[in-house]
Order: structure tokens, then sequence, then C-alpha cells
């Protein structure tokens, strides 16, 4: 199963790019075959996501959309626009630590990375850095900038 996650800035106005989102999960579903789609939904990137894909589910039954938790101790309510929630560290991490290790999870786990990234500071930054690193394809919405 192909999946996609999603790494952009907690506080940017992504409204313009709401189309250019929906393009790249429609081909990531119709021409590659992603499925699963991790969300962290921790910011405006996220919430535009996670958004997408639920709209995107009525299309594509067959998509899931998936909350990714930071903290095992912690969980966030399941809003409306989630199939399910997942924990992906083996381990309890110290809290400050939680969302980088949870990132790097889901880059590891991930087949495809939507970039919402703007500016070369964060934890959405760190993530990104992380996937070039792990040589993970790499779809970024402010490419034809």
């Amino acid at each position: 199963m192909l999946s996609a996650t999603f790494f952009g800035h907690r506080d940017f106005n992504y409204s313009p790019y709401r189309d250019r989102v929906r393009t790249i999960i429609t081909d990531l579903v119709e021409v590659h075959g992603a499925i699963e789609f991790l969300n962290g939904f921790r910011g405006n990137f996220d919430r535009l996501c996670a958004e997408e894909v639920f709209l995107l589910k009525a299309r594509y039954p067959v998509i899931k959309n998936v909350l990714v938790l930071s903290y095992h101790d912690r969980q966030k309510e399941l809003s409306q626009y989630f199939d399910e929630s997942v924990y992906l560290l083996e381990k309890r991490v110290p809290p400050q630590y939680a969302i980088s290790y949870t990132n790097r999870e889901m880059v590891l786990r991930a087949d495809f990375i939507i970039s919402g990234v703007r500016y070369s500071y964060g934890g959405a930054y760190a993530a990104r850095k992380f996937a070039e690193q792990k040589k993970k394809i790499i779809l970024d919405i402010f490419e034809n900038e």
C-alpha cells in the first residue's frame, strides 16, 4: 500500500495553494495508487491537506486519512476528517522530542512527501531535509514559483 505524508508550516496562509494540493493528492491516487495519507494535524498546512483528502474520499472511497499521534498518552480527538489514528513510535520519548521523532517516522513510512515548506527553519523544514536524505519523492506545492 503506497502512502503519502504532509509537511508544512503551522502559521502560513496556504489558501492560495488549495488547488495545487488537491491536484497533487488526486495524482497520487489516480496515477500512483496511493491509498494512505498520514497527517500530524498540527497547523494550517496539515488542516488544509486533511480537508482535501477528506473531500476526495467521496470520489475515491478506498483512500484513508490517518491522524498520526505524537504523544502516546495524549490522544487527539479524532475529527471528522480522519478514518483512524496511529502512534508510530516504538518507545516513548521525552515530550520535547515527540514531534520531531514522529515526523521522522512519518517520512520513513511514506512513499511520497507533499511539501508546503517555504522557510528554511522549523520542524517541517527539518522533516523535509530528512526526507531528502532518505531519497523520498517530494512533491512541492511551491515548485513552479
